[in-house]
């Protein structure tokens, strides 16, 4: 007897193996394990007609770490009515073998259970994650409305389809354990140092932090640099507060915020008689700052004459007082920051390479608020409780359209403009969510590109386009409340390619996970 390709079986057999390989090649591409279990969920209730389903991923103690569900929470199962579906499950975790009832109600292994009357579940799947023989979760799957709606070719391909599931679920825990390793990292690095006010679990945070407890107690020069308010001098105590000159003097100076006279005697000191209004001797904070450590800040705006007498300092520990011919020495560890570019002043000849090299013996570069959109929230949040306690009102929190508009803004003024906006919103608010309405208006608008004088077109179609698609997913995920599935559809985007825009823009999903205003 010949098979003919061409009948209705074949082309339905065809079909299936075609989804079947299309959403394994889904989940098999996906990193993020609630992103994996959601693609997956949704290509076994597609594959298979169930009406409900439930994926669970256990721990190395059998303990659920990670479940997603269609119309079946995990928490449904502990409901007494849903007896069978619970002894279903606990049967394939101990047996590991897979499950197939085409009619749960003429089961004789379940017509004994007390529940059998009230029973509403009639087909069921349920197979079990395997790894080189090891079970790490299970899939569930059930019909209430149709008994044998679960063919036997529907659990063959089951069976496949578990495999994907399980190879990618593994793929997917190495990547979580490789990411709670990080955040494991930042734990002991916030218990172990002091940090301060430095707040943030993104990945550069986590170098920054990092490299702060690699290089603070050591005599290193360290040029700190980023965009003005991103919090250069947080970081600047912090390596002070881990050195063992912690219990010494922390000087912090603008040098961009003095002219040029009244800076030097601000660091070097000066002589009575040194230049009118002279009237007696000045001691500076080079001096003051003995044992300890003095911050520079924007030392990019410091005279080239100024730079010298840096020079002088960084090499032999030697100045002068303004006026005075005697040699001063003073025993400090020079810490700077700059928010522009030094390299470039140094070509230009602005900023003299000699010093600069003495500076940059150890750089740390402190991403833009903006370049770590996920921890926006997280230091709002922060803002809100500091100035809640400090204006007695305690227990604010940020609607999701607050939210939402936090996460679109490009917070030009970065971590100080945010921390202004927060503590504008705690004393404007009346209630104990913090919305949209005493957000500064027009915040949320897509900002402006840069003039032509200073970029390209197709550099400022760029900006408008990626400030565009920050907006539009962010907006996405706020009306449904941070489901990466559901938000795609909405969009009419590939979960995957949905999933890396994400990625690309540092978007958190979970932070939408909260009840919409």
């Amino acid at each position: 007897m010949t098979h003919n390709s061409n009948s209705p079986h074949a082309t339905a057999s065809v079909a299936v193996l075609e989804q079947l390989l299309e959403i394994g090649r889904k989940v098999l591409a996906e990193e993020d394990i609630d992103l994996i279990l959601a693609t997956a969920m949704d290509g076994a209730i597609q594959l298979s007609g169930a009406e409900r389903g439930l994926i669970i991923l256990f721990d190395q103690d059998g303990r659920t770490r990670f479940h997603t569900a269609r119309n079946l929470a995990r928490e449904d199962l502990e409901q007494p009515g849903n007896e069978i579906s619970r002894s279903i499950i606990r049967k394939v975790r101990e047996h590991k073998k897979p499950l197939f009832l085409k009619n749960a109600r003429e089961d004789p292994e379940f017509k004994a259970s007390k529940s059998v009357r009230g029973l509403k579940v009639l087909s069921v799947i349920c197979l079990p994650l395997l790894l080189d023989k090891k079970l790490i979760g299970a899939v569930y799957l059930d019909n209430r409305s149709f008994r044998g709606v679960f063919k036997p070719a529907t659990y063959d391909f089951a069976l496949r389809f578990a495999e994907f599931i399980s190879l990618a679920a593994m793929h997917a825990l190495r990547q979580q354990h490789l990411r709670d390793n990080v955040d494991a990292l930042q734990h002991d690095l916030r218990q172990r140092y002091q940090f301060g006010e430095i707040i943030g679990t993104h990945p550069a945070m986590t170098e920054i932090l990092r490299l702060i407890a690699q290089v603070a107690d050591t005599e290193a020069t360290i040029l700190i640099q980023g965009e003005s308010g991103t919090g250069k001098e947080l970081i600047a105590r912090a390596l002070h507060q881990n050195s063992s000159r912690a219990d010494r003097p922390f000087v912090a100076i603008n040098c961009g915020a003095l002219q040029e006279n009244l800076l030097e005697s601000e660091l070097f000191g000066h002589v009575k008689g040194a230049f009118t209004g002279a009237t007696e001797n000045k001691v500076g904070w080079f001096e003051r700052a003995h044992g300890g450590t003095i911050f520079l800040d924007e030392v990019g705006e410091m005279s080239p004459a100024l730079q010298l007498k840096l020079l002088r300092i960084l090499q032999t520990g030697e100045f002068s007082p303004v006026g005075s011919t005697l040699t001063r020495h003073s025993n400090v560890r020079v810490l700077a920051a700059t928010n522009r570019n030094l390299q470039q002043l140094v070509a230009s000849g602005q900023f003299r390479g000699d010093v600069y090299y003495r500076l940059n013996v150890i750089a740390i570069d402190v991403p833009p608020l903006r370049e770590r959109a996920s921890d926006i929230v997280l230091l709002a949040q922060h803002f809100l409780r500091h100035y809640g306690k400090k204006y007695g009102k305690t227990g604010l929190r940020l609607t999701a359209k607050a939210r939402a508009g936090l996460m679109k803004y490009d917070f030009p003024g970065n971590v100080r403009e945010l921390e202004n906006m927060m503590e504008r919103a705690v004393i404007l608010c009346s209630a104990d969510e913090i919305g949209a309405d005493v957000l500064p208006a027009g915040m949320t608008a897509l900002p402006a590109p840069e003039t032509a004088t200073h970029t390209t077109f197709r550099e400022a179609k760029k900006q408008v386009v990626e400030s565009f698609e920050k907006s539009y997913l962010i907006d996405q995920l706020s009306e449904t409340g941070g489901n990466i599935s559901k938000a795609a559809r909405r969009s009419g985007m590939d979960v995957k390619n949905f999933f890396q825009k994400l990625k690309r823009y540092g978007i958190d999903a979970k932070i939408f996970n909260v009840k919409k205003s």
